[in-house]
């Protein structure tokens, strides 16, 4: 007996000087972001680190890496190992940079980023210039046809949906097209706008509703008409069916990352999105919440439109910077 004892007090003295292991998460956790503030991502950055905060009882904080196409947040994933670095990236950073500017990314994107879960999609206003004569998409392709006979787009850079966007609406109308970009993100573009460097710019709702009377909108993408912009007619009212890109945000991690861990990120992220708080958040600004399934359902979707985006690189990077 007296021999067990000992053996049970060596045993104790031996795991007490190694410190339990910690639970996940037990400190800051940081999410980086591709853009300025005031975009749709940095707007579903904020909401998302405001309710996961309160699911994962630590703070969660925002650290925007702008530039170089995206690139330059994304690339802080890797080596991440620990699912304390995440990103919400969107369909300019995750699925079209990966395609239209792969030359620049100078690690193994597939073999380092991991796809979590979608988090929200952004309908874009289709607006044009305060100053601007034509109340109507169509009057307005009309008076370019007339005039200059070339679209100029405002963009944070080449590579993004609103140039796919605008090289289909322009071919509608047998227009040339260009681009002015603004690498100070949706602000940035938005006041090119005003200021006549550019004629025409597909932002997103939470930019528009935030900038409501410093631009004519001419339309709207996707299904429905915007309660923000109730006498705005969509893309499919006004004589432009199909077109329109599907401005989503979504949440990545180092593929280094435990699977423990992107499963308890994928499970408390779906949570945190769908609390009443950020379902708040997003019908203020018409967004909508649409969280995946599983990280290999959300990686599947970015497939499918990787292959889209590889189909139009040439014609996509043939436009001229104004």
């Amino acid at each position: 007996m007296w021999a067990k004892r000992c053996v049970l007090a060596m045993l104790l003295a031996i795991l007490s000087a190694f410190p339990a292991k910690a639970t996940y998460p037990d400190k800051t956790i940081r999410i980086v972001i591709p853009f300025p503030p005031g975009g749709s991502t940095g707007y579903a950055a904020k909401v998302l680190a405001d309710e996961l905060a309160k699911i994962v009882g630590q703070p969660v904080a925002l650290d925007a890496k702008p530039g170089n196409f995206g690139i330059n947040a994304i690339s802080e994933l890797v080596g991440q190992s620990d699912g304390y670095t995440l990103l919400v990236g969107s369909v300019i950073t995750n699925s079209m940079t990966p395609v239209m500017h792969r030359q620049d990314i100078k690690f193994d994107y597939d073999g380092e980023i991991m796809p979590v879960t979608r988090l929200a999609d952004f309908p874009s206003v289709v607006m044009v210039s305060p100053s601007a004569t034509a109340n109507s998409v169509q009057d307005f392709l009309a008076s370019l046809k007339q005039g200059s006979g070339k679209l100029t787009l405002g963009t944070d850079f080449i590579g993004t949906f609103v140039d796919v966007d605008t090289i289909m609406l322009a071919k509608t109308a047998g227009l040339k097209v260009s681009y002015h970009p603004n690498p100070n993100g949706a602000n940035g573009v938005l006041a090119d706008l005003v200021a006549g460097k550019s004629n025409i710019a597909f932002l997103n709702v939470a930019t528009a509703t935030a900038n409501i009377g410093k631009f004519k909108p001419l339309a709207v993408t996707g299904a429905r008409r915007l309660s923000n912009f109730p006498d705005v007619p969509t893309m499919t009212e006004a004589g432009y069916a199909g077109l329109g890109t599907s401005n989503w945000q979504g949440l990545f991690v180092s593929r280094q990352t435990p699977p423990e861990i992107v499963q308890f990120l994928h499970q408390a992220t779906v949570k945190a999105m769908n609390t009443a708080e950020a379902k708040a958040a997003f019908d203020k600004v018409n967004a909508t919440i649409t969280t995946s399934e599983t990280p290999v359902k959300f990686a599947s979707e970015i497939k499918a439109e990787m292959a889209t985006w590889q189909q139009l690189l040439p014609e996509v990077l043939a436009l001229p910077a104004e």
